[in-house]
């Protein structure tokens, strides 16, 4: 394994305790009551524990947080060499939160205490504190309000006037310096961006693995410049969005429209299984009408399994029953053999030898969904080719893309690990680039090009208002007027989406995943209560920072770097042998008349008859949640007659499916 070298961080301002409002003493830390591990009258399991220095999760942090900064400050002193944290910076401390219902499997999540605001200001991942570590390594100011994390700076504040007409404008200064200012704005000429770490030099000990305990003496390295794909944009010219192009497909413009559907068939989705959470692929969905003449989504899914055993298919009623892959981590596997064996995969584990004990106690279900979604997470598959230019470009477009347990539309946006790591890009091209004088796909390299915004704010006031941006997608413009009736009321503040770079083109290992609104997944992620009681205090931020990125669950240790992942032709593929044979993924209205109907009520009863029998996939069906509804078929009045708006069907509607090249 290629050894680790340390970083060591020389300022923090994380603080054991705090003083509250009433000018008390409070330790910044999870409560008592929080601590407690005690089950309650029902058995059920919620609690916080501390990670100590060394344990795999806190390692996992400062692997994560290393190889970040290392990334962003530049530096490379060590090149095909790994980076970690020597330690979290002072008074900064892991704690884990370990939640079970009774009887149920555990799920973990941890959260790092130390923020000077107190103990409510906890960083959920590596991805939501290293803003704030990077501000920590290179604002010799100390000033935190030129820390973009989401606590020093929740908004992103920026004061807009109006022009003076009378003064005549500055002349533009070209910009000299290599330091990261779009990460870091500075207050004033005065503020530098100077890193504040030690990177050591290579030595015997660190070439037999052997870590130092003191930071070696070693001159700080400057910062590097922006990647293309994020640098600041030169010239008195303003940032040009890029028009949107129409939807070629009618599940694109179902996916396309605020509100409608939260997940996608293909999908890879948790699913409520009652006591406990499960891992799924999301096989069809349609609308249903509820009491309310409201429409609300359904979806059937199929679970995830080793190869010896399916569970039978599930019908989700509710959105609520299902959360986003990304969403949460996976747990370590519960056969203490699988879990104390490093580089197991889906197909390399004896299954047979799990079912028959020889991996220790455990689930071989819950422990085949969970390898079956990190080979998934490792995947990716492109669908609907738009256009074929190997003999000329060397270059294939495609409309969409499959990447890790998400899909992605053209035409919409998707969150990005550059620049801040909060930037989303709007997808206008994907892309397969083959290799000069090969025509191979498997060294071909996978682009998306599109716009990339930066999420801003202004304090509102008579005459001040932000860029109207029509070529922004529905989904942004409907989300954010959401978020900023809340903000204008409490907060008297607008957000907006800044484009910050026109046509950047960033490779796939650059795409965290999909971007979802706040307005409709927060409220199923914190809860209707918790989600309502933000609103109130226009407290809305961007769901984005609650998920994870592709590929976070496969870090391997030794290489930090995303991995471009698999390449299936069929999404299906991906799945392998963890769903069963002859499963089919919907293609909505695209597809045939049969892809959006769902199993009937015999099937259901037919259903537990036949589990474990080896009858089909559609055969076996569980229901959840609430019944009743009048199914409408995948789509709500005046949804064809909204698609096949003449004036959007500039280049015509186009199908792949029977060309070849199809996402199923």
């Amino acid at each position: 394994m290629a050894p680790y070298f340390p970083l060591y961080v020389l300022r923090s301002d994380g603080k054991s305790e705090i003083l509250t409002k009433a000018r008390k003493k409070e330790s910044n830390l999870p409560t008592d009551d929080q601590l407690d591990s005690r089950p309650d009258a029902r058995g059920n399991v919620d609690y916080f524990k501390e990670l100590e220095a060394g344990d795999a999760k806190e390692v996992d942090w400062r692997r994560k947080l290393g190889g970040m900064l290392i990334h962003e400050i530049g530096g490379q002193a060590h090149p095909g060499s790994n980076y970690i944290l020597a330690a979290l910076p002072e008074n900064y401390r892991l704690y884990e939160r370990v939640k079970s219902a009774s009887g149920g499997s555990e799920t973990t999540d941890a959260y790092l205490y130390g923020h000077p605001h107190g103990r409510k200001k906890r960083y959920r991942s590596p991805g939501d504190f290293f803003p704030h570590l990077l501000w920590l390594a290179t604002d010799e100011s100390s000033d935190s309000d030129n820390c973009s994390c989401k606590f020093c700076a929740p908004e992103d504040i920026q004061v807009f006037e109006k022009p003076d007409k009378a003064k005549p404008p500055e002349p533009i200064k070209k910009d000299e310096s290599n330091t990261k200012k779009e990460l870091l704005p500075t207050k004033s000429p005065a503020t530098g961006t100077k890193p504040m770490v030690v990177v050591p030099q290579r030595s015997n000990s660190q070439d037999k693995g052997i870590s130092a305990t003191k930071p070696p003496a070693s001159k700080p390295m400057l910062g590097a410049p922006l990647p293309p794909a994020v640098a600041r944009q030169a010239g008195p010219q303003p940032l040009i969005p890029t028009q949107l192009a129409p939807a070629k497909c009618f599940e694109q413009d179902q996916d396309g429209q605020w509100n409608k559907y939260l997940f996608r068939p293909g999908e890879l989705a948790w699913f409520n299984r009652g006591t406990a959470w499960g891992l799924s692929v999301i096989l069809k969905r349609t609308l249903t009408r509820d009491a309310q003449h409201q429409d609300r989504a359904k979806y059937l899914v199929q679970p995830l399994s080793h190869p010896l055993h399916h569970p039978p298919t599930r019908i989700i009623e509710t959105e609520e029953g299902l959360r986003p892959w990304l969403a949460w981590s996976p747990p370590s596997p519960i056969h203490p053999g699988l879990a104390s064996t490093p580089g197991l995969t889906y197909n390399t584990i004896d299954w047979k030898g799990v079912s028959t004990g020889r991996y220790g106690h455990g689930d071989a279900e819950v422990d085949g969904s969970i390898f079956a979604a990190k080979a998934v997470d490792d995947s990716f598959t492109l669908f609907e080719p738009l256009a074929n230019n190997t003999v000329t470009t060397g270059e294939r477009i495609y409309n969409g893309l499959y990447v890790g347990g998400e899909k992605i539309w053209t035409g919409e946006p998707i969150r990005l690990r550059v620049g801040s790591g909060q930037d989303i890009m709007v997808v206008h091209s994907i892309i397969e680039r083959l290799k000069p004088g090969s025509t191979s796909t498997s060294s071909a390299s996978i682009g998306l090009v599109g716009d990339i915004y930066k999420f801003s704010t202004l304090q509102l006031q008579p005459g001040v208002e932000p860029p109207d941006n029509r070529h922004l997608p529905i989904r942004l413009r409907q989300d954010m007027e959401y978020r900023n009736r809340a903000t204008i009321q409490t907060k008297r503040t607008l957000s907006y989406w800044r484009i910050v770079q026109a046509q950047a083109r960033v490779p796939i290992t650059d795409v965290k995943g999909r971007w979802y609104e706040s307005s409709t997944l927060l409220p199923i992620l914190k809860g209707p209560d918790d989600f309502s009681r933000d609103l109130q205090r226009g407290e809305v931020g961007d769901a984005g920072q609650w998920m994870n990125a592709r590929g976070d669950c496969n870090v391997v240790p030794g290489n930090m770097a995303p991995r471009t992942g698999t390449r299936h032709v069929h999404r299906l593929e991906a799945f392998g042998k963890s769903i069963p044979a002859g499963t089919k993924i919907s293609r909505g209205l695209d597809g045939p008349p049969e892809d959006q109907v769902f199993p009937s009520i015999a099937s259901l009863a037919a259903a537990a008859a036949g589990e474990g029998q080896g009858q089909g996939p559609m055969q076996g069906v569980e229901e959840e949640g609430p019944k009743g509804g009048k199914e409408v078929a995948g789509v709500s009045d005046g949804d064809i007659e909204q698609f096949m708006d003449l004036d959007r069907m500039e280049e015509g509607y186009v199908q792949q499916y029977a060309e070849g090249g199809g996402q199923l």
